[in-house]
């Protein structure tokens, strides 16, 4: 039951660790924002969820068969562990550096459409990011709670989605920062250190396969 219900709060934070390195899809909330105001956040998250979820059930196709095989395990376990320790790295580099990143100029359509767009075409990393990363803490929880932690991993990884961008949109809005510096460099520490510990737990967890 334990092994189950943290899913929920390590989606969640595997998710909001993604979220807060700055990227074309916080850009572009920014930037909209002025125009659509708090609920831009709410509606560029929707339809990065949309993406989300087109790739989810391409992996979703063969998940029982897949996730079993040793191999599947053995390299996407080793490959994810070593991907989230580069992420981490990254989140370290991030924290020496200013977190706002620059706005971009506000289109036209609408913050749905933008959310797809910036989570697909302007920005393949979010594909690059379930192949590799995704797949691994996914297979982690469907191997540990079956398809009850998957879906937790879920909801939790979803969440953190809508509560980031909900609060940048917010923060734009009101013209303040609404977390501040600090409390960002705060947040992104604690993720940037749980994706440091997850991927060395991975990578001796599987890499003891080889052996």
């Amino acid at each position: 039951m334990i092994q189950t219900l943290i899913q929920l709060p390590i989606g969640f934070i595997i998710g909001l660790s993604g979220s807060l390195i700055p990227g074309p899809l916080l850009a572009y909330t920014m930037a909209k924002s002025p125009a659509y105001g708090a609920r831009t956040g709410p509606l560029a998250v929707a339809g990065h969820v949309l993406v989300e979820l087109a790739i989810l059930s391409l992996i979703a196709l063969g998940l029982d068969v897949i996730l079993q095989a040793s191999a599947f395990q053995l390299g996407f376990g080793l490959f994810g562990g070593v991907m989230l320790i580069i992420l981490g790295l990254d989140g370290v580099s991030k924290l020496r550096n200013s977190p706002a990143p620059k706005k971009m100029v506000a289109t036209k359509h609408h913050p749905v459409l933008g959310g797809i767009l910036y989570s697909t075409l302007l920005n393949p990393t979010v594909i690059f990011w379930w192949a590799t990363i995704g797949v691994a803490t996914i297979m982690e929880a469907y191997l540990v709670a079956s398809l009850a932690g998957v879906t937790l991993w879920l909801i939790g990884h979803f969440f953190s989605d809508l509560t980031w961008f909900s609060l940048v949109s917010v923060s734009v809005v009101k013209g303040k920062k609404v977390i501040g510096v600090r409390g960002y460099r705060a947040i992104l520490l604690f993720c940037t250190l749980l994706l440091l510990v997850l991927g060395v737990y991975f990578i001796i967890k599987y890499g003891q396969q080889l052996f």
